[in-house]
């Protein structure tokens, strides 16, 4: 059997009922191979790799105490029990047949998932009936060998005690416990049984003698059986106590090596109703050893017995003696040494680090922040993890709300690194009055210090007083030569719906959690505000290490024999074995939960309370407060900063609005109002069909009145000016006209603006910490702290002893394989464990339980430590200092950037070509897998075997003398094998009958054609004398295709019905030959046979494939006929790859059912317009084909069940598969036509570069002219395929049709031409026609259609290095720089964006 598992109801019952007929197969091979042998007393036995079987003929003499044993593939012995229990049986049947089969497999493993190792069939029968054999008095037995030196794990130690402990875990008790203790000398040695606790010679439960005696091996006089009868304390640990048991004439080694093997076991037969394995009536006994299982059983069926090796320890009292044996393998000892090292050097620098984060663990009070405000925020800065992340510029940040804005401040700290890879930084910043609800954040920096790039992943400002918080998701570089090289951005608040989007749930929290949930990569990664520190990660690392070890040593398994080993690795190549590969998965699965909970256990003490902030520098007063200096100063500053804001908005989108003047008012003035125009028609053209109109309104309601807030006090102060000391006095009252009547706008309703419009909807409550306290998980007091500590020491040290003592119990070899292993495990749990469970956590969390993601706890708990902190120092003394006049204070110049509009819809045009690429590969894989998984690499030689087997002299008839003979001498011995059933080849069996059909034409017409066929008249003289042509099976009787349900074949002359005159020549040789001389005799096929079929078909079991055989011979009218033979190769049974092939076929349902729904929603778009574009085209033309497949591969499956079905009705009569295979050949087609329709999708979507495009852009160019000069050479291969048919279509082949004229032209265009048989044949016209030819389309027409291709191609590449249209290469080179912090040259950048501007969207 295959090792795929069918998991449907369906595919179990194809499988049962396959070992059925498998199993009724094998008895019947049991009686033909019985029926051979001639003597009555005879024993029969075949052997073979795979299955042995032994037949005996047994009376009620010989049947009793009569015993069997079969050596091959597996060793089993039988033995029957006495007379007395054969009475009742041997009086109803006095001479019986043994019928013993052995199997290397067990055939019912997909049916029942024990582990069943080794397989025996037996039963008994009389009369070729099977005989019921049940309730004996009397057990019989069955012995099961199985390979000991592959299967087993043995512990050896060399020890000097006289007593040591073994423990054995039992889970079952249904399993028979098998021991051995196997000293390398001959020593009696006593075993006492105990429960939970070692026993002694005064109190155990059961105890035995070692050697028995009674074993064949010295291995087997050492073993103990327990069956579950004697473990009547029911599962747990149980102890075996190994005393060795001295005598005075007996002086005992100085140290004895010890095998010590522990094996589970159990007796099973398999219960043909229930399809399970099954003990009643079976149990195992005493007699069994560590090779061999007896099973003792009152019935008789198949049987099986299955084992488990249990893991042990042995506790060993004289420990210091095994550690003395050291060095003699010191693999184990050295790679625990190893490993404490650099443990300890590791955690010395952990440690260190842990010190450096504790400082950076602490709220700073911003420097520049005044002394008389009292309104708090709380500002997290999380930068992002990418490579250059981290920067050394100074960096400003800026608040915008509803009520006003911040003044700019420099987030610094002078006492910690800030803006660090990955790091958490946290400030304090106060304004004098509430600024409402935040809508806008805007980060600028200097550019200064040797890494000035800064990509900044999120912002969250948290009011203190209001108890809100807002989140900025930002993922953008502040950068001069890094994304969109702009130092200065505007970030706004993110809203509900995009916070808690799956998109960006699954994107920032893997990020996140795979940083700080790895355990092994946090160590590196670790976050300084995270309280489970580097020290302790590393801890819990060491401690799953450890742990791993120990698991993986205690489930070692003996590496199988040198020999066994060379032979299956191949010479030259270092290969890791099954075993350590096996063994290395099971470990991990055994240390999941232990991780989880180790991972766990440092996170439940609660984490120390923060420091106090410091109250920062104070720096020298340098200049003048923005309020001290003079009215028209602080008018322009505002505007200034106002119109910088704007500019920079998503909400403004005119470039053009940028003030050319920053100093002049008017001029402030007159950009303002564009932009705030601009803000209102943009909100007024969102308001008509927006996507999401709550937030549209919302953030149209915030800027406004932002807005509103900032620009009210400007027209009063504007009139409030002395205008004699200002030039252009005008100028300025007509500013503050403008001005009012710009807020007059901003203080009407917004589009859709409702009245009751709910503020807040991008801010969100700060949890209580009463509230809190029901969703944290429950901490233990901080003095848990040392318990944790101990716990993870003590499971450290006790891994490590148990590690060293099993280690020295393995010989060098064994050892490092152990350690081969185990590092397999330990890669397992960093690279694949570990990322799989963060993983799949955070994609199922942000696709069912997006709000518990969002909320995540340790953001939260790192909230309320910071608003804890706040609470104990209700104020603070704040340094107030501020230089106005440092630069850093001031945005920088704002630099050319892409426009937004064309920068987003490149991006947006980036993205989506990158997903139909990888739609349309996952499309194309999954099509070649269902294409080449059910197609066959031995079609083409099983097709040409057969062809050469019945072929030969098949070409060569002309009459009907021609077909008897080559029926007679090569069809029917080619069809006539070495064994019942099969053709000559040994390997293929003949379906059913071969059948031969000819179709005959109608008596009136004189010359016999099958155009009209008749009806039911014969001919005159056609059939025997006398003869019953009314019986429906008469080889006289017309038989319809409807009746017959056949398929139409195509012939070389004529497509022919499915109908007919059948005559059957069975699947008898002898008959087969009866036949064809009835029919010759008979004249059954005459002058007026215009067409006759020879039909069968084979099946191949080695290859799995069918080939239906249709030979047919025609006469044309002339007399001779023209044979042709057509053979078609079918998979009817999925042999191999099953699940692949379903998974294949289900992505490419998927995916074309989302085609369909792409391709139908523009096509609703577009209307016919639709079909004007090439591409369209391809898609639909790419769905109906697939619909057209779909529906044939279903046509395909019905007819092979409904054919299959009428095969196993009637194994001897014709059953044709002829439909079956066309419509199979049908689907090939289909599928070869998707995968070239798909293919060259892929091809038209590689055009992220233009250059990549120059081929479909030339041939779209030169459209036209290619159109004529392909006309041109369709009229000429016409013109002379028409000449040469008529001049030489009478006397040679390759030109007696207009379509084969025509294609041996096309070859003469290509160099594949006869020109000897032409110009033989007429050398005048034969020369000159083919002189012509060449001359006029080779020289002339296609030369003149490739230079004209080559011209537009060089046109093409002009145009396209002229525009340099390379855009979207850019942008896919612009995102992977910024994605891994590659620096470009800023200008280059921009002057391709603006190339890429002025091109414009398609």
């Amino acid at each position: 059997m295959d090792s795929s598992t069918p998991t449907s109801h369906w595919a179990r019952n194809q499988l049962t009922e396959a070992l059925e007929n498998t199993m009724a197969a094998l008895t019947g091979i049991q009686t033909v191979l019985w029926e051979g042998s001639c003597a009555v007393e005879s024993s029969v036995t075949v052997t073979s790799p795979v299955a042995s079987m032994m037949l005996s003929s047994r009376n009620a003499s010989t049947l009793p105490r009569s015993s069997y044993h079969l050596a091959q593939p597996v060793p089993l012995t039988l033995a029957f029990p006495s007379a007395s229990a054969w009475a009742v049986l041997l009086s109803k049947h006095p001479r019986v047949q043994v019928r013993v089969t052995v199997l290397a497999v067990n055939p019912f493993k997909h049916l029942d998932g024990k582990e069943i190792r080794s397989v025996g069939n037996i039963f008994l029968t009389a009369n070729k009936e099977s005989i019921q054999v049940q309730d004996l008095s009397e057990d019989i037995e069955i012995r099961l060998w199985r390979d000991e030196s592959t299967e087993t794990s043995s512990t050896g130690l060399n020890i000097s005690t006289e007593e040591f402990v073994i423990e054995v875990n039992v889970t079952s008790m249904e399993d028979a416990l098998i021991l051995r203790v196997l000293p390398d000398i001959p020593l009696p040695i006593e075993l006492y049984l105990g429960y939970q606790h070692p026993p002694n010679s005064t109190h155990s439960l059961l105890n035995t003698t070692l050697p028995t005696g009674h074993g064949q091996h010295a291995g087997d006089n050492y073993t103990w059986v327990l069956p579950p009868a004697m473990l009547q304390l029911g599962p747990g640990p149980y102890h075996v106590t190994a005393r060795v048991r001295q005598s005075p004439e007996q002086e005992l080694p100085s140290h004895v090596t010890y095998t010590i093997t522990t094996i589970a076991t159990q007796c099973h037969f398999w219960d043909h109703h229930r399809k399970a394995w099954r003990q009643d009536g079976c149990q195992v006994g005493p007699q069994s050893t560590v090779s061999s299982i007896q099973c003792l059983c009152n019935h008789l069926s198949i049987f099986g017995s299955s084992f488990f090796v249990v893991p042990r320890t042995v506790n060993i009292q004289d420990t210091g003696k095994l550690l003395s044996t050291v060095a003699s393998n010191p693999i184990g000892v050295a790679l625990l040494g190893s490993l404490l090292v650099l443990h300890g050097v590791v955690g010395v620098w952990a440690w260190r680090r842990d010190r450096v984060d504790g400082r950076k663990v602490k709220v700073t009070v911003l420097a520049d922040s005044d002394p008389r405000a009292h309104v708090r925020y709380v500002v997290q800065v999380f930068t992002g993890y990418r490579r250059g992340a981290a920067t050394t510029a100074k960096v400003v940040l800026t608040l915008y709300g509803t009520e006003g804005r911040s003044e700019p401040h420099c987030l610094r700290d002078p006492h910690k690194p800030v803006f660090e890879r990955g790091g958490l930084d946290v400030f304090l910043v106060t304004t004098w009055s509430s600024l409402g609800e935040l809508h806008n954040i805007r980060l600028w920096h200097d550019n200064s210090g040797p890494s000035p790039s800064w990509y900044v992943r999120q912002v969250v400002v948290s009011d203190v007083t209001a108890r809100r918080k807002w989140h900025f998701l930002c993922s953008a570089w502040l950068a001069a030569d890094l994304g969109d090289c702009q130092l200065d951005q505007i970030f706004p608040a993110a809203s509900r719906s995009e916070l808690l989007s799956s998109r960006h749930l699954f994107c920032s929290a893997l990020v996140e959690k795979v940083t700080h949930d790895h355990l092994w990569l946090s160590v590196l990664t670790h976050c300084p505000w995270d309280p489970f520190t580097r020290l302790q990660r590393l801890a819990c690392c060491l401690t799953l290490l450890l742990c791993t070890m120990v698991i993986n040593i205690m489930f070692w398994r003996d590496p199988p024999e040198a020999g066994n080993q060379a032979a299956l690795q191949p010479a030259g190549r270092v290969l890791l074995t099954w075993q350590e590969l096996v063994t290395s998965v099971q470990t991990a699965l055994i240390l999941l939960p232990i991780n989880l909970v180790v991972g766990q256990i440092f996170q439940l003490v609660p984490p120390q309370e923060l420091p106090l902030p410091p109250t920062g520098i104070r720096l020298p007063r340098a200049s003048a407060p923005p309020w001290e200096a003079s009215p028209l100063k602080r008018i322009t500053q505002e505007l200034k900063a106002t119109v910088g804001f704007l500019s920079r908005t998503k909400l403004c989108l005119e470039p053009e609005a940028l003030p050319q003047e920053m100093d002049s008012v008017p001029e402030l003035v007159r950009s303002l109002c564009c932009l705030v125009g601009s803000h209102l028609r943009s909100a007024s053209r969102r308001g008509v069909e927006p996507a999401e109109p709550c937030l549209v309104n919302e953030s149209y309601h915030h800027l406004s009145s932002h807005l509103s807030h900032v620009l009210g006090p400007l027209p009063a102060q504007l009139r409030a000016l002395d205008l004699s000391k200002l030039c252009n006095p005008h100028d300025y009252l007509q500013a503050a006209s403008r001005l009012q009547s710009l807020l007059e706008q901003l203080e009407q309703p917004g589009p859709c603006q409702e009245p009751g419009l709910a503020r807040g909807g991008r801010s969100f409550p700060i949890s209580e910490p009463r509230g809190q306290k029901a969703t944290i998980t429950c901490w233990l007091p901080r003095e848990a702290l040392f318990i944790c500590w101990v716990t993870v020491a003590a499971t450290s040290l006790a891994s490590a002893y148990f590690t060293v003592l099993l280690s020295l119990q393995l010989d060098r070899q064994r050892a490092t394989s152990w350690v081969v292993s185990m590092l397999l495990s330990l890669l397992q749990n960093i690279f694949i464990m570990q990322p799989l469970k963060v993983a799949g956590l955070t994609l199922l969390f942000s696709l069912v339980l997006k709000r518990m993601l969002w909320q995540d706890k340790g953001k939260e708990q790192q909230l309320q430590r910071i608003l804890a902190l706040l609470a104990r120092c209700p104020y603070l003394e704040l340094p107030g200092t501020r230089d106005w006049n440092d630069p850093v204070y001031h945005p920088p110049c704002p630099r050319p950037a892409p426009p937004r509009r064309g920068r987003t819809w490149r991006k947006k045009k980036l993205y989506t070509q990158l997903a139909e690429i990888v739609v349309q590969l996952v499309l194309l894989a999954s099509l070649m897998v269902v294409c080449y998984t059910e197609r066959s690499p031995h079609e083409l030689y099983f097709n040409e075997a057969i062809r050469k087997s019945i072929t030969p002299n098949f070409y060569r008839i002309r009459g009907l003398g021609d077909f008897y003979g080559w029926a007679h001498g090569t069809l029917l011995p080619s069809l006539d094998g070495p064994h019942p059933g099969f053709i000559s080849d040994g390997n293929a069996l003949l379906l059913g009958s071969v059948r031969l059909r000819q179709l005959r034409p109608q008596p009136q017409h004189q010359l016999c054609s099958c155009h009209q066929q008749d009806t039911g008249g014969h001919g005159a003289g056609w059939g025997p004398p006398g003869q019953s042509r009314g019986a429906p099976d008469s080889i006289w009787v017309k038989h319809g295709a409807e009746s017959l349900g056949e398929y139409p074949v195509w012939g070389q002359l004529s497509l022919y019905p499915g109908g007919g005159y059948l005559a059957h020549l069975g699947t008898n040789s002898s008959h087969a030959h009866s036949v064809l001389q009835y029919l010759e005799r008979s004249q059954w096929l005459d002058g007026c046979s215009c067409a006759i079929f020879v039909e069968f078909t084979v099946y191949n079991a080695n290859v799995n494939l069918f080939c239906v055989v249709t030979l047919l011979l025609e006469t044309p009218g002339t007399g001779a006929f023209l044979p042709s033979a057509e053979l078609q190769s079918i998979r009817l049974y999925s042999s191999s790859g099953l699940t692949q092939l379903t998974c294949a076929q289900g992505t490419y349902l998927l995916l074309l059912l989302f085609y369909t729904w792409v391709q139908g929603r523009r096509l609703k778009q577009q209307k016919w317009r639709y079909f004007s574009s090439q591409r369209n085209v391809l898609d639909i033309s790419i769905i109906l084909i697939s619909l057209a497949a779909f529906g044939v591969y279903i046509k395909c499956h019905l007819l092979q069940k409904s054919v299959m079905e009428k095969y196993h009705q009637g194994h001897s009569r014709f059953v044709s598969f002829y439909e079956t295979a066309q419509v199979a050949s049908a689907l090939t087609y289909l599928l070869a036509f998707l995968v070239a329709l798909a293919t060259g999708k892929l091809w038209n979507l590689l055009r992220l570069n233009p250059r990549m495009h120059l081929i479909s852009s030339t041939l779209r160019r030169a459209w036209q002219e290619v159109l004529s000069f392909l006309l041109v050479l369709l009229l000429l291969l016409a013109g002379y395929s028409m000449a040469c048919n008529l001049l030489f279509g009478w006397s040679i082949a390759n030109y007696k049709t207009f379509f084969s004229s025509f294609v041996t032209i096309v070859g003469l265009l290509i160099g594949i031409f006869n020109y000897d048989t032409v110009i033989n044949l007429d050398p005048v016209l034969g020369s000159l026609l083919i002189t012509t030819s060449v001359i006029s389309m080779l020289y002339v027409v296609i030369n003149l259609f490739v230079s004209g291709l080559l011209t537009t191609f060089s046109e093409e590449r002009a145009s396209t290095r002229a525009n340099k249209d390379e855009s979207m290469m850019e942008v896919m080179l612009l995102k992977l720089s910024g994605l891994l912090g590659i620096k470009q040259q800023a200008l280059q950048l921009t002057r391709l964006a603006g190339a890429a501007e002025k091109a414009g969207p398609v």
